[in-house]
C-alpha cells in the first residue's frame, strides 16, 4: 500500500500594519504563510500551492485566505512574495533523479563490462542469449581459439529473461556438440541485442 497525499508547513509569520477587520486594532494582525506539498510515505516530493491565514492577537479572530477582505489579501501577497519555497519540498524529485542517474551509470558500466567480456572471452563464460522475443537460453563457452570460440547451447530455454537466473542456478544439461562462433560473430550478436550478459565466475 502506497501512502500519499499533501501536507502544509508554516513558512512565515509576520505582523502586518493593517487593522483587524473585526476589532479594528492596529498592529495586532499576524499573517501566516503555509506551503502545501505532495508527499509519498511522508517524504516531500514537490511543492503544490501556498495558502495563508491571519490571526488577531487582540480579539483572536482567525481568517482563512478565502475569508480575508481585500486589504488582508494584499498584505498576504506581500508576505508571500518575500517567502522562498524551501528546497526540502523537492526532496522526492531529487531522489528520483538520483535513482535515474544511478541506473543510467550502472547500465553503462554493465554494458561496457559485457562488451569487454565478449571481446576477450574465456572458457567457462556463460552467455545469456536472446534467440527470439520469447525464447531465452544460455551458451557455455568451452574453448577459446585466436579467431573463434566453441559454445555449448543449453538444452532448455525460458520465455522471459528474468527466468535465466533459474537456468544458471539449476543443473540443466548442455548439448553434446559445440557450436563454433567467430569473435566477429559474437560482436555482431552483442550489438544486435542477442547477447544480453556474460556471466564470469
Amino acid at each position: 500500500m502506497i501512502i500519499y497525499g499533501s501536507r502544509a508547513k508554516q513558512l512565515a509569520k509576520e505582523t502586518i500594519a493593517e487593522p483587524c477587520p473585526h476589532c479594528q486594532s492596529n498592529n495586532t494582525v499576524e499573517m501566516y504563510v503555509f506551503q502545501r506539498y505532495a508527499h509519498i510515505f511522508w517524504i516531500p516530493f514537490f511543492p503544490v500551492t501556498r495558502t495563508g491565514a491571519s490571526q488577531c492577537a487582540h480579539c483572536k479572530q482567525v481568517l482563512k485566505l478565502k475569508e480575508m477582505p481585500s486589504s488582508l489579501r494584499v498584505a498576504f501577497d506581500n508576505v508571500k512574495s518575500r517567502t522562498k519555497t524551501p528546497i526540502w519540498t523537492f526532496i522526492g524529485v531529487a531522489l528520483i533523479g538520483l535513482l535515474i542517474v544511478n541506473g543510467i551509470v550502472a547500465s553503462g558500466r554493465h554494458d561496457a563490462q559485457v562488451s569487454q567480456r565478449v571481446k576477450s572471452p574465456q572458457a567457462g563464460d556463460i552467455l545469456e542469449v536472446k534467440k527470439s522475443s520469447s525464447v531465452f537460453t544460455l551458451y557455455k563457452i568451452t574453448a577459446v581459439r585466436p579467431d573463434s570460440v566453441a559454445v555449448l547451447p543449453l538444452l532448455y530455454s525460458v520465455d522471459n529473461p528474468s527466468g535465466l537466473s533459474k537456468l544458471e542456478s539449476g543443473s540443466y544439461g548442455y548439448a553434446d556438440e559445440p557450436k563454433m562462433y567467430s569473435r566477429e560473430n559474437l560482436s555482431v550478436l552483442l550489438h544486435a541485442g542477442e547477447i544480453l550478459d556474460v556471466i564470469r565466475k
